[in-house]
């Protein structure tokens, strides 16, 4: 049968009562980095059905930008959105797109993930997870942002690969703003089924009846992707500025 998220948890899904965040974002801009990517397309559906001013999908990706923007328009047709291609990377770009819209809440997510690509390209992940975040976060404060929530992983803890060291560097890039505005940081583990993710891999494998592999060494914890849409949604009013939130997924 189909692998279905709930098969790999371990544990019953969390539901949070998000009632206090959707009424936070309602009648507010709010923009999305990394719009298109699994954790990024998971926050904009969760906004988007809770009344926001205005939704800024923003993404360098435009095949998964595109797809996002149209399961939008077809599931709320009322939603005032607008989807808008470009890196964070690019400082004139990322300028012109806060200046225009003007986004009260910002949900960054656009980052660069899979730990061996980024072994081989160290520089790539430097540029873009620790310069874009920089970018993104002068813009932001430059432009009166009320709220910025960054998108981060545990292997930002101690990390000991390229990946988690540029997202340590974002975490610590972020948190130079926040005497400007309110920062928060969530962290996530393993987002199950998100693309490249071992699940995913596993699923292509199953449909061409190859081997699963799966290191036996490394025990591996999944959050649901409703589940990270629902952390980012809880970082962006829960806590003080500088928190880091993440989900507890030892076992009881």
């Amino acid at each position: 049968k189909p692998v279905a998220v709930e098969d790999l948890l371990g544990r019953e899904p969390i539901k949070a009562n998000l009632d206090e965040v959707f009424q936070y974002i309602q009648g507010k801009k709010v923009l999305v980095t990394g719009a298109g990517g699994s954790i990024g397309s998971e926050i904009s559906r969760q906004v988007a059905g809770h009344h926001p001013e205005q939704l800024i999908l923003f993404d360098v990706y435009e095949n998964s930008l595109y797809d996002l923007e149209q399961w939008l328009k077809r599931t709320y047709p009322d939603l005032n959105m607008i989807a808008l291609t470009g890196s964070v990377r690019d400082s004139r770009r990322i300028c012109q797109v806060f200046a225009q819209y003007k986004p009260d809440i910002v949900y960054h997510a656009a980052a660069h993930k899979h730990v061996a690509l980024m072994e081989t390209s160290p520089n790539e992940a430097i540029k873009n997870n620790a310069v874009g975040t920089y970018k993104t976060a002068y813009a932001a404060m430059i432009n009166g942002c009320q709220r910025f929530v960054l998108i981060s992983t545990d292997k930002a803890v101690n990390p000991t690969n390229i990946m988690g060291a540029s997202k340590r560097i974002m975490e610590d890039l972020v948190m130079a703003y926040s005497q400007k505005f309110p920062v928060t940081t969530a962290r996530f583990a393993n987002v199950a089924f998100s693309n490249g993710s071992l699940p995913d891999g596993w699923q292509h494998r199953m449909e061409s009846k190859q081997p699963l592999p799966a290191p036996n060494d490394v025990k591996r914890y999944f959050v649901s992707p409703e589940e990270s849409g629902q952390i980012c949604m809880l970082a962006c009013i829960l806590g003080n500025s500088r928190e880091v939130f993440f989900p507890k997924l030892g076992e009881k």
